[in-house]
């Protein structure tokens, strides 16, 4: 871990030492202030203020160091979310010295039988490449195991493996015979017949690049900070905008502005009167019926397009998001991000308004247990807190009046981007490949 991660992580234990105490005997002076109207003690003003002030300059660094390693921040507020911002920053950076192995590990899990959904000389692959992956994941030191360094150096089996999949027509006869060897020394024979025959691919198997986020040292944040009081800081960011949800809700409103590429989502909470601070700003991009798998990568919250909308029938789809928590979105609407590394960990479907005699019900893929049972609209399919990601799911409509709606449903899944539409209880994403669910569609149109 970083230096300066380190000594957030330690500003951020002393503070959660004291602020609980801190709180009882504000709690109690309170009363004391409120029954006989004595004053609290000065003391107790004086560590108040000091809590604040470490407060504001612990909150000041974790922005900064946010800016600097593109972890998404939004409002910070309270203690609580002070610490999920650091341990966020801290998770970043543990993880990116492994992050590149992890892209190609998960690489290898999305190869695919064209034909055989479970080709069984793939298996052993995958399986070793599951198991290196939660080695990797699991371990906190820099130092990466020798089957990792092998395979960032191509010398592993699974690289050549995964380089035979994704180059194989673009390999000369003397690389392909290299590679070849390799593959049959240690898997069946029947999987490079296979990959010589063309029948395994990777869906969409480009992948972002991931480089090492360098943070800069607390001192620098410190005189970066102390610099910074009295002047007004430029407006114009050097890196992607943060993710700024609004507090009262996720279902958006386009709102018409000069230029045609930037499309403003505000909080349309009823009855709601004073007025939105916080919004979040996303390219607005026009997609076509005949283009449902459209990759626009860091796509936040609330996406919608500009397109006349089918959709015919009320829908409220709630997902739980790591780091952001319960977001609540309309038919149609894009519910997660897209690019920011966030899993969906759960999601419930309502009808609304209800239609009477239409219905419908759901099941998710959680990792680490399965498939979850079909469930009735209303109920969670997933689990909050428990970091357990979705994989995949499906949508099924019931109820006498079922025959004359369809419903449609798209996800955005980890290294694979925007899948197909899928409908009518068809199954849409991925099992046991610890890639994770970003974000959902779903929307029910009828059929007449």
């Amino acid at each position: 871990m970083e230096t300066a991660d380190r000594n957030l992580l330690e500003k951020l234990a002393s503070l959660s030492d004291n602020f609980p105490k801190l709180g009882i005997r504000l709690s109690l002076a309170a009363k004391e202030l409120q029954n006989a109207g004595t004053p609290p003690s000065e003391s107790l003003l004086e560590e108040l203020m000091a809590y604040g002030r470490d407060f504001a300059t612990l909150k000041e660094q974790g922005l900064e160091l946010a800016k600097t390693s593109q972890v998404s921040a939004g409002a910070i507020s309270s203690f609580t979310d002070l610490e999920n911002l650091i341990k966020a920053l801290a998770s970043t950076t543990e993880s990116s010295t492994s992050q590149p192995v992890l892209d190609i590990l998960n690489q290898i899990l999305a190869i695919a039988h064209q034909e055989q959904p479970e080709f069984p000389p793939l298996q052993p692959v995958k399986a070793k490449a599951k198991e290196l992956h939660e080695l990797i994941s699991n371990t906190k030191s820099d130092q990466l195991p020798d089957d990792a360094q092998a395979l960032i150096a191509e010398t592993h089996p699974l690289s050549a493996v995964l380089k035979l999949v994704k180059q194989g027509k673009n390999l000369d006869d003397e690389q392909w015979l290299e590679l070849e060897e390799k593959v049959n020394a240690s898997f069946d024979k029947k999987l490079m017949l296979a990959i010589s025959r063309g029948k395994l691919t990777i869906p969409n198997h480009s992948l972002p690049t991931t480089s090492r986020i360098k943070l800069p040292a607390l001192e620098e944040l410190d005189q970066n900070i102390a610099t910074q009081t009295n002047t007004q800081k430029s407006t114009v960011p050097s890196l992607p905008p943060l993710i700024v949800v609004p507090s009262g809700g996720a279902e958006a409103n386009q709102t018409a502005i000069d230029d045609p590429d930037v499309m403003i989502l505000e909080d349309p909470t009823p009855g709601k009167t004073q007025p939105v601070d916080e919004i979040i700003i996303v390219p607005g991009v026009e997609i076509s019926k005949n283009s449902p798998t459209v990759e626009r990568p860091n796509t936040m919250l609330g996406e919608t397009t500009n397109q006349s909308s089918a959709v015919s029938v009320g829908l409220k789809v709630l997902v739980h998001i790591q780091n952001i928590g319960d977001r609540i979105f309309a038919g149609q609407e894009y519910a997660g991000t897209r690019g920011q590394g966030f899993r969906v960990e759960a999601f419930q479907i309502n009808i609304e308004p209800p239609i009477p005699g239409l219905n419908l019900e759901y099941m998710a893929h959680v990792s680490e247990i399965g498939d979850t049972p079909w469930l009735e609209a209303g109920k969670l399919a997933g689990e909050r807190g428990k970091s357990r990601r979705i994989e995949g799911f499906a949508v099924r409509l019931t109820g006498i009046q079922a025959a004359n709606y369809d419903v449609f449903y798209t996800a955005h899944v980890q290294n694979m981007g925007d899948l197909p539409v899928y409908s009518n209880g068809a199954y849409c994403g991925t099992r046991n490949q610890a890639l994770r669910v970003e974000g959902i569609k779903v929307w029910i149109e009828s059929k007449s």
